[in-house]
């Protein structure tokens, strides 16, 4: 039987699994278990072939892959409800007709809101387009279509540190940009 270093080990657990804290999913969880598994092992197959990855976690739940899609569709839907709702909400909480009367100076053109906005998008599309293909690629996957970073290392069949590489790169690349220039602000994506 081949002996894995530590690192080499730590790196086919994250293949084979992913580790939730339940007391940061789960707002409000008191529970004695800590820690969930999502994998295809059972919890003897995790610590026979994990225990020195896996003793930081213990005791945990091991839970399906089927479970782990869910929860990963479930988080790209809240995410984008989220974001609908931050767009659209009225912090203050007037009609259209009131705000004029009580802030007049948060009322601007709409045309020269939309051409700052359009100004904006033009910008990071230049931006965006400068990027490696593959880096371009991976951060359209990840920001845009919601996909997490090992979903696009098993569409690409690569590691996923791979990917969460190429996308900090990727962002790198857009704050230099815009260092260098461009009007867009990438403090969201942080």
């Amino acid at each position: 039987m081949r002996k894995f270093t530590l690192e080499q080990q730590e790196e086919l657990f994250a293949n084979e699994c992913k580790v939730i804290n339940l007391q940061y999913e789960y707002p409000g969880y008191t529970g004695d278990l800590k820690w969930a598994i999502i994998s295809k092992l059972t919890e003897k197959e995790i610590l026979e072939k994990y225990r020195s990855v896996v003793s930081e976690y213990i005791p945990f739940v091991v839970l399906t892959p089927a479970f782990g899609d869910v929860r990963d569709e479930y988080r790209r839907n809240e995410k984008k409800f989220q974001m609908r709702a931050v767009r659209k909400h009225d912090f203050y909480n007037f009609e259209d007709s009131e705000i004029e009367l009580y802030h007049a100076e948060l009322v601007t053109n709409d045309l020269e809101k939309n051409f700052i906005k359009s100004e904006e998008e033009q910008t990071l599309r230049k931006a965006i387009q400068q990027l490696k293909p593959i880096q371009k690629e991976r951060l359209i996957k990840y920001y845009f279509e919601g996909k997490s970073s090992r979903q696009i290392a098993k569409e690409e069949g690569v590691n996923y540190s791979k990917v969460e590489k190429s996308i900090n790169i990727a962002l790198k690349n857009l704050k230099n940009f815009s260092k260098l220039g461009g009007a867009f602000d990438l403090s969201q994506w942080e």
